[in-house]
Order: C-alpha cells, then sequence, then structure tokens
C-alpha cells in the first residue's frame, strides 16, 4: 500500500499528528511521525480488531453498539450487534450533525436512523473517536520501533486532524471539538491549537495528487476533484499557479450535494421490498441480508451493460421463482437496478458537471468510495467528454481518501487559496437609509447620539466566492453612546458589559438588506452560525464625552471586532484605543447549536 513522502527533509521538533475521517459508513485514520533530519511519510492504520487485513483494509465501519445507553463495542464488533440488535446500534449517524440542512436534501428526518436510547450524538462521535485513537496507538506501536516510548512522550502535543463536508461550518466543528474533548483526544484548554479541522474535499485533492502522476498538471491548469463518499458529494475546482512548490487556488464555492452511495442502497432496498412483497421472502431481516450482499458485491460491479446480476444470499433450499429467487440466489436485470443508480447518480452529475463545465476544467479526478462506481464513472465521462474533459479515477479501493489526504495536507499544504462556499455577515443595527430600509420605518429608533437606526439587517463581511489567500481579516467598527444627562461617567464605567454580535451565512446570488424580520425572526435561506461575544467593561478608560448634532451631550465609547477567516478556521478579538494607546481583549465564538 503506498505511502505519500514529502520531498524535504524535517527539521523541526519531533512530533506525531493524527489525522481521522469519520464517514457515513465508513471511516479510516492516518498518521504522521514527524522526525528531524528524515523525510515525514503519511501512514494508514490498517489493522482494527476483528477485522482481517486483506478485507477492508484501512476502513472499518462506523458502527457504535450500546448495551442500555453504555458503550458495547465499535467497528467490525458493533457490525456483529447489529445482525441481531439493529437498535442498539448507532449507523449513519453522521446524517444526525446537519440535520439543519436535511430539509434541502434528498432524505428526510425520518428515514435518518434513529440512535440508541439515551445515547447522545456527541457521545456516539466521542465513542468512535476514543476507538480509533486507541487502535492508532496500537498500530503506531506495533510498526514503530520503540512506538511505546515515542508515543508516551508526545501525546500531549499530538495535533488532531479531522476531515468534515464542504457543506459543514463552525457549528459542526463545535459538536467534533465537544465530543473530542469527551474522547480525551484533546483537552479543552488545548483543543484551540491542537485539533485541527479540514475539508474533505481539500483533504481528497492531497490524496489524489500525492497517489496520481502530476505529469499532465501546469501551470494555469483546471482541474476538478470529486469526492464521492457515503453519504455526500464534494465537488471543488482548482488552478494550478504553481507546479515548484505545488500551490493550488480554488476557483470558485465547492459544491456539497447529499447524494452519496447510501442513497443507491436505500432505493435498491425499495425495489426489493416491491419485488418480494407477500412472497415466502417479504423479510426486514432477509432484505437487509441482500442488501449486504449487494452493497459488497453487486454494487462495484454494476455498469449498466450486463444483462443481469446475481445476489447470493440464502441456501440451496431457499427458492421462489415467480420472485426470481432460485438456490439461495435473487437475479436482479439491468432494467430494474438501473433506474435504482440514475435516481442517485443523475443527482450527482448534474450537481458536479455544471460548475465543471463553466470553471473548463480539464481533468476531473474521482475518489471516494462511491468512486470506485463503474456505472457512476461512466455517466460522468459520457456527460463531461464532449467538452474535452477527461475523468480519471484516483487511488486505492481499501484506503479512505480523505483520512490519508488529511495527514498529507499536514504535511505538505498544496492549497493556499480556498473561495468563500457562503456570503458571511453580521446581523447589525444599522444607520436608517429611507431608500433601503422604508419598508421598517416605523421600526427606527433614535440613539443618544441623534442617529436613527433600524434593527435585524445584515452587514455582509465576506461575499460568495471570494478567494482567500491566507488569513482574510475584516475590522467591524462599532460604537456605543448614552445620554450624558441621565447618568454619570463614573456609572457609565460600571454599566459597560457583554455584547453579541450574530454572525449569518448566505448562500444565495444577490445579498439581501435584512437578516432578520421586524420580529426578530431569521429570515429564511439565512443561516445562523455564531454569536461573537465580548465584554466591553475593559473599555471604560476610552469613554468620551460629546456633543452631537442635536446640540445633545452623549458619552461614546468606540472598539472594533476583528474577525480572521483562515481555511475552515473563524477567529475574532476586540481592539479600542485607551488614551491613545491600542488595546485588546478577547471575543468568544459562540457557536449556534440546533
Amino acid at each position: 500500500m503506498p505511502r505519500y513522502y514529502s520531498e524535504e527533509i524535517y527539521n523541526g521538533p519531533e512530533a506525531i499528528s493524527v489525522a481521522m475521517d469519520i464517514g457515513t459508513t465508513q471511516s479510516g485514520v492516518s498518521f504522521v511521525h514527524f522526525s528531524p533530519g528524515s523525510q515525514s511519510e503519511s501512514q494508514m492504520v490498517t489493522q482494527w480488531p476483528d477485522q482481517a487485513y486483506w478485507t477492508d483494509g484501512a476502513k472499518v465501519p462506523s458502527m457504535v453498539s450500546y448495551q442500555n445507553g453504555a458503550l458495547k463495542a465499535c467497528g467490525a464488533e458493533a457490525l456483529q450487534d447489529f445482525d441481531e440488535y439493529p437498535d442498539n446500534v448507532a449507523y449513519w449517524f453522521k446524517l444526525h450533525l446537519n440535520l439543519a440542512t436535511i430539509s434541502q436534501s434528498r432524505i428526510s428526518r425520518s428515514e435518518i436512523p434513529p440512535l440508541p436510547k439515551g445515547v447522545t450524538i456527541e457521545q456516539v462521535y466521542a465513542d468512535l473517536m476514543r476507538y480509533l485513537m486507541v487502535n492508532t496507538q496500537r498500530f503506531f506501536e506495533m510498526t514503530t520501533p520503540n512506538g511505546a516510548e515515542i508515543w508516551a512522550r508526545l501525546r500531549d502535543i499530538m495535533v488532531i486532524v479531522l476531515a468534515t463536508p464542504n457543506g459543514w461550518d463552525i457549528r459542526e466543528q463545535a459538536k467534533l471539538r465537544e465530543a473530542a474533548i469527551k474522547a480525551s483526544l484533546v483537552t479543552k484548554e488545548n483543543a484551540g491549537h491542537l485539533l485541527q479541522f479540514v475539508t474533505e474535499a481539500e483533504a481528497s485533492v492531497h490524496y489524489a495528487l500525492a497517489q496520481h502522476s502530476s505529469q499532465w498538471l501546469r501551470n494555469k491548469t483546471v482541474f476538478a476533484v470529486v469526492d464521492c463518499g457515503g453519504s455526500t458529494i464534494d465537488t471543488t475546482i482548482y488552478r494550478c499557479m504553481s507546479t515548484s512548490p505545488l500551490s493550488l487556488y480554488e476557483t470558485c464555492p465547492s459544491q456539497c450535494v447529499q447524494a452519496g452511495g447510501i442513497f443507491v442502497n436505500r432505493e435498491v432496498q425499495k425495489l426489493l421490498e416491491d419485488k418480494l412483497k407477500k412472497s415466502t421472502f417479504d423479510d426486514h431481516e432477509i432484505i437487509k441480508s441482500m442488501i449486504d450482499v449487494f452493497e459488497k458485491d453487486v454494487k462495484p460491479k454494476f455498469n449498466g451493460v450486463l444483462s443481469q446480476y446475481e445476489l447470493k444470499f440464502g441456501t440451496l433450499i431457499d427458492n421462489d421463482l415467480p420472485s426470481g429467487i432460485e438456490r439461495g440466489t435473487i437475479t436482479l436485470s439491468n432494467e430494474e437496478l438501473k433506474p435504482a443508480f440514475d435516481a442517485v447518480v443523475n443527482e450527482i452529475t448534474a450537481s458536479c458537471s455544471g460548475v465543471i463545465v463553466k470553471q473548463k476544467a480539464e481533468y476531473v479526478l474521482i475518489v471516494g468510495g462511491f468512486g470506485e462506481s463503474p456505472y457512476l464513472r461512466n455517466t460522468l465521462s459520457q456527460k463531461l467528454t464532449p467538452y474535452g474533459i477527461q475523468v480519471v479515477t484516483v487511488g486505492d479501493h481499501v484506503k479512505k481518501a480523505a483520512a490519508e489526504g488529511a495527514i498529507i495536507s499536514h504535511i505538505k499544504q498544496f492549497v493556499i487559496a480556498r473561495a468563500a462556499r457562503a456570503t458571511f455577515g453580521g446581523c447589525v443595527r444599522s444607520l436608517y437609509d429611507r431608500s433601503l430600509h422604508h419598508e421598517r420605518k416605523d421600526a427606527i429608533e433614535v440613539y443618544p447620539d441623534g442617529s436613527k437606526r433600524v434593527n435585524g439587517t445584515f452587514h455582509a463581511w465576506i461575499t460568495k466566492g471570494t478567494v482567500l489567500q491566507g488569513t482574510f481579516a475584516y475590522k467591524l467598527s462599532y460604537h456605543v453612546a448614552w445620554d450624558a444627562t441621565s447618568t454619570s461617567k463614573p456609572e457609565l464605567a460600571h454599566k459597560l458589559g457583554d455584547i453579541g454580535i450574530e454572525v449569518f451565512s448566505w448562500e444565495g446570488g444577490n445579498i439581501p438588506i435584512w437578516c432578520k424580520d421586524e420580529h426578530g425572526q431569521i429570515l429564511n435561506g439565512m443561516r445562523f452560525i455564531c454569536t461573537l461575544n465580548a465584554n466591553l467593561s475593559a473599555l471604560a478608560g476610552g469613554l468620551q464625552t460629546i456633543t452631537g448634532r442635536n446640540g445633545k451631550r452623549f458619552y461614546r465609547v468606540d472598539y472594533d471586532v476583528c474577525v480572521y477567516f483562515g481555511g475552515t478556521r473563524l477567529r475574532a478579538k476586540l481592539q479600542w484605543k485607551e488614551k491613545g494607546i491600542l488595546r485588546e481583549g478577547p471575543v468568544t465564538i459562540m457557536p449556534y447549536v440546533s
């Protein structure tokens, strides 16, 4: 199983970094041991409990089983429990972490498998993370000379990298951070710098370029990476800005659609339920066993060309000729299976082909488990070949592309500029503008400084599609004012308290004027991301006495909130001037939890 080797000799401090990709159906872990004076190399964990090396390789089932709310097993061991006690097993639980967007996807909330009774999504993630980490340590110690001593010495400074879908933001990251702390991967105190996130798309491009010869890659080459996972399909377009060293720019916002491999399974399950209705094999457990066989034996082979496919699920005495079952095998025709694949594959091609053609990509690199599907590859090729676009499948089917790509991106960062996937901004009180805010003239508030303002306006900080290189900084200038006739300056110094700025994202085209309606309710299409909280008590020394245009005296304090966007991370800080000296204070980011 090939590994990625850095071209450069590492000269920093000794360290270990671990990357995890917890997928809808499968998970994977990779790691790197940074050793001074040597080339850094990625390595996948390829040995898991109750799982043979040659069967699933670096993939482990994303399953966690419980008994009366207590953890019982993870991975392949939990898969065994699933056959007997499915209600006690958490599976497809990744879909629970982003319920806010489920209404926009091809699956309803009612179709998402419920978590075992008394178990939270954070607990499931924490239990699986702990399991992955324990077995990563075991594998490291087993495959590295003096591994136990090295691991123990570097454990407290270990960086953990988590791969997440393109469509996730700091709301989902907050839950993963909570789970990582609960799993003891990091502590609450060091999570800010030891826990990092990378999008699955960015991880996948690093994996693809490490695995595939880059002789085709030239300056200005535009190419796409389509990561076909279990539940999400991530599409990202890159332009090569330099080949030595290799540096890539995202050309436009990445795409993320819920149309992965599990939805093909769902369509085939519906097919089997209809086909076997009122037969002797009309049984949930029997159909489930057929889906298991389909997943392993038929799904990877289906190409839309063969006339029929066999699912061997039972014994020689299992027969029902009218239902197409003979000697424990059910035969499905190409005409039966093709609509099940088309329901998903057509959505994938519709999602990614438009942006690929528009950006004039020359190549499309397909990665991910469902990317191994010959029918998906053929359909996408037929769609893109007329435009002169070449579709290339990348990787090793036993690997988890995002898991290894996440650690490769940690070793060597190819992507140096990213496109904002949405417009981000804050909910503010804007100065009243008759041409923009006339519909809410009855909601005007007159402030102590004499200004007229309206609440609920959307102040865009960074617009969708903006290509950000490195860290993007935005300074938000604010002030607070009080009537000087009713309160003394010393009294106001004690009243300075907490402020909160609500942050929203908007994925549409034209930037809206409002983020909330007249009653303070969030408008449709606006996604509440987080609140920036800061305490203004330290600003007491900056209070000024000012006479307004209306002749009235008021107290005022000015401050800036500096927001920093960098990759998948958002940071902020408070700044103000006190007697001509620039001072700084902390801003706490409180993610919105639905």
